[in-house]
């Protein structure tokens, strides 16, 4: 007689169908993530390519507004222009007095000036200019970074001297001395003395500066013998300020040894700065408070990072190929999941505003590129 086996059976068999589902779903799952990891990824923002003002245009001054972008015109028989766009795609110009040549955004406000004259103009329908702004003589506009040496909100003024003084003006009809011969450099007649190797080191120029919710935060040399004109600036320290007038350095750094700061900018609670610790060796640092810095976990290849731009819908960083010389960049909703800007979009200057990436390859220029969000962030690999 055969003995009746299926009672202790079948609790075998379900265990080996139960086996095989977890070993199937093991499979899949593993199959899932390196599908993530190495699979197609759909970029942060799509491309489309605009076109800018008519020659000619001084790129130098160009910057993101309230509502979108604005940059001034080369001189023109009719003066100086400022042209101003929502989109980067419809541009407005409008005719500007003094012949200004540069642009910095102050609050929902702008600021169009030249060595030491300014305009204040303010948004209402058109840009108009409701104040002149007489600037200190020790100014000067062409920096080596691009930066502009003026800042500020709706309510006050900072100016910036290639000598490291700083102005404050709360009603822009006068500055007052702010800080005078400060310890973060003594000028730019002096030798380069720090440890730093970057893949280029020019002056003039001002530190890195940007306004966040806490204050301002500025970026100069440990070296009490490096110069204060020089862009980058190698192995900095932190300086603050709660609304430019008064200003302390903090025992933070940004870098060891050799580290070098190109760009810094502020979006939200973080601030991230572009440099590196060598040709080829870039490096992305990030803090939520200005006082502790972390590497950016990412790796952007043997190039060399120049510019950053942090803005509404994310952040931007333009750089060079190191072997190449190609222009190459990044974009990320985050400041940690980063996307390739597609080489036909490469550039050499990059706007973020609340809606848009734009970018401005000098080379090309009319052409212009804009980025959209596709509302997905991408996979950090």
């Amino acid at each position: 007689m055969v003995p009746d086996t299926s009672s202790s059976d079948e609790p075998r068999a379900n265990r080996r169908w139960i086996g095989l589902a977890i070993a199937g779903a093991g499979i899949l799952t593993a199959s899932l993530v390196f599908f993530l990891q190495t699979g197609p990824r759909v970029p942060a923002f799509g491309w489309v390519s605009v076109v800018g003002p008519p020659p000619p245009v001084n790129l130098d001054s160009f910057t993101e507004t309230s509502t979108g972008v604005a940059v001034l015109s080369g001189v023109t028989e009719e003066g100086v222009k400022l042209w101003w766009s929502d989109d980067a795609s419809a541009w407005t110009p409008q005719t500007l007095e003094e012949s200004p040549t540069q642009l910095a955004r102050a609050g929902n406000r702008l600021v169009a000036y030249r060595v030491l004259f300014g305009q204040i103009l303010e948004p209402r329908g058109e840009w108009v200019a409701v104040d002149g702004v007489p600037f200190p003589e020790e100014m000067r506009t062409r920096r080596a970074s691009g930066r502009p040496s003026l800042l500020g909100t709706d309510d006050w003024l900072l100016q910036m001297s290639l000598f490291g003084n700083l102005w404050w003006s709360g009603d822009g009809a006068a500055f007052a001395l702010a800080l005078a011969d400060p310890n973060w450099g003594p000028g730019v007649e002096q030798p380069f003395t720090s440890n730093c190797s970057p893949p280029s080191r020019s002056s003039p120029d001002i530190p890195p500066v940007v306004i966040g919710d806490m204050g301002l935060l500025a970026l100069v040399s440990s070296n009490p013998t490096e110069p204060f004109g020089v862009w980058p600036v190698c192995e900095p320290l932190v300086w603050t300020s709660q609304d430019g007038r008064a200003w302390g350095a903090t025992a933070a750094g940004v870098g060891g040894e050799g580290a070098y700061v190109y760009d810094l900018a502020v979006r939200e609670d973080t601030f991230l700065a572009v440099g590196g610790e060598g040709i080829g060796d870039p490096v992305i640092w990030s803090s939520e408070d200005g006082v502790t810095w972390d590497v950016v976990d990412f790796d952007f290849g043997e190039v060399d990072v120049f510019s950053i731009d942090g803005g509404g819908i994310g952040w931007a960083i333009l750089g060079r190929d190191t072997a190449t010389s190609a222009a190459v960049g990044w974009t990320s909703a985050d400041g940690r999941c980063w996307e390739p800007i597609p080489p036909i979009a490469g550039g050499t200057d990059v706007v973020v505003t609340d809606e848009h990436v734009i970018v401005v390859d000098r080379q090309d220029y009319p052409t212009m590129w804009r980025g959209e969000p596709t509302g997905s962030t991408g996979i950090c690999r």
